[in-house]
């Protein structure tokens, strides 16, 4: 179907939450000038950039059919890193869990204020004010975020995710002071399993049987690593796995949300809504939000810059080119570097178990790139582009 498209039909302007203007964006249509029905859609109608460092143009390339660049690649490869060594910085921080995750958040909105601003004012000043939303031509198509009913969608959407977000990190993190590093980044980054399944369940996605056999490796790695670790604190396993439920519904939130939206402004609303409803919950709990050392601060705001800022910030972003279940196993690397590190910071020494688990799941990740990468020449979502 991808081969029929042209490469652009006209340009169509994009409004995002947050009042920002993306720049005119390519729009694929078919060689006799119509638009694919799946793209004429209030919730799938924008194609544009991956990330801050990507070109604007790149994802409308990739997504009409080409496989993600080097830069895709790059983005994802620098989100794995930031978010493996987070679990180490948080532990040398020392604070309470939930003041650790609320600071995480807060520190990596703000971090990400002054871009969006910066980018708002950017696009207004190349593109001129915003056109009114009852200005359709021949050559301009309607303009889905003009209407108060995708204002309202694109804001809930972003706020959904949020609230995922911040259940996602306030079990994880307090299951860190329960459990082993190691046992936590295992059983936290079972996600790739529930993203598989709750896509099928929920939008009756078409997925590769050789992606199962993928997820099915790597989460037997995974077990094999939790089983095998002989911490016994079973309360803080099952918290770390609710963790990894809650951010497999992020990433498939965020797969939508990703399409629509400008990747600073999505990033700014999830990471915000998220640090709000954490720091409610620790005003509610009686957890000190200020009562900080000043080393304490310095860990949390190197947690925030490497591990929310890069790391989630490039992992919304890759979901413009790689499945949601590619980018689930690409984080499977998290418990591998990440027990890496704790071994040099904390001292904690890996056993056999730790390395055949390890090895188990590389060897998902291997069968997990061949599929991503087959699927990707053929378009998003296989040969027909419906999404996985």
């Amino acid at each position: 179907m991808h081969a029929q498209m042209l490469s652009a039909c006209y340009e169509m302007s994009v409004f995002p939450v947050g009042g920002s203007v993306t720049t005119n964006t390519s729009v694929p249509c078919y060689r006799n000038g119509t638009v694919p029905r799946v793209l004429q859609s209030p919730m799938l109608s924008s194609e544009w950039s991956v990330t801050i460092l990507y070109g604007m143009r790149a994802a409308a390339r990739q997504k009409s059919g080409g496989r993600p660049d080097i830069r895709a690649w790059a983005g994802l490869i620098l989100a794995v890193l930031g978010v493996s060594g987070t679990s180490t910085y948080m532990k040398l921080a020392g604070t309470d869990p939930l003041v650790t995750a609320f600071w995480r958040l807060a520190l990596s909105t703000l971090l990400l204020l002054p871009l969006q601003v910066w980018r708002r004012r950017n696009t207004l000043a190349r593109n001129g004010p915003v056109p009114k939303c009852n200005t359709v031509t021949e050559t301009e198509p309607p303009k889905p975020f003009c209407s108060r009913r995708g204002v309202v969608v694109s804001r809930s959407v972003t706020m959904l995710a949020g609230a995922f977000l911040a259940v996602h990190f306030a079990l994880w993190v307090t299951s860190l002071s329960m459990t082993s590093v190691l046992s936590s980044l295992v059983f936290v980054t079972m996600t790739p399993l529930f993203v598989a399944v709750l896509d099928l369940v929920l939008f009756r996605g078409r997925t590769s049987p050789l992606l199962w056999v993928a997820v099915g490796v790597v989460t037997a790695g995974g077990v094999f690593i939790g089983l095998r670790s002989g911490t016994g604190a079973n309360l803080g396993n099952l918290l770390a796995l609710g963790g990894a439920l809650a951010s497999s519904l992020y990433l498939i939130v965020g797969r939508r949300a990703s399409r629509e939206m400008d990747p600073v402004s999505y990033n700014v609303g999830t990471f915000g809504w998220a640090a709000v409803l954490t720091g409610v919950v620790c005003v509610v709990a009686g957890r000190p939000l200020l009562a900080l050392s000043g080393t304490s601060f310095l860990w949390l705001a190197v947690t925030a810059v490497l591990g929310q800022t890069v790391g989630h910030g490039l992992i919304n972003a890759s979901l413009k080119s790689f499945q949601p279940q590619f980018v689930a196993l690409m984080l499977l690397w998290e418990p591998i570097l990440g027990s890496l590190l704790a071994f040099l910071v904390l001292g904690d020494r890996p056993g056999p178990a730790e390395l055949v688990g390890g090895a188990i799941i590389l060897a998902g990740l291997a069968v997990g790139i061949v599929v991503s990468r087959r699927s990707a020449a053929e378009g998003p979502g296989g040969a027909e582009g419906q999404p996985l």
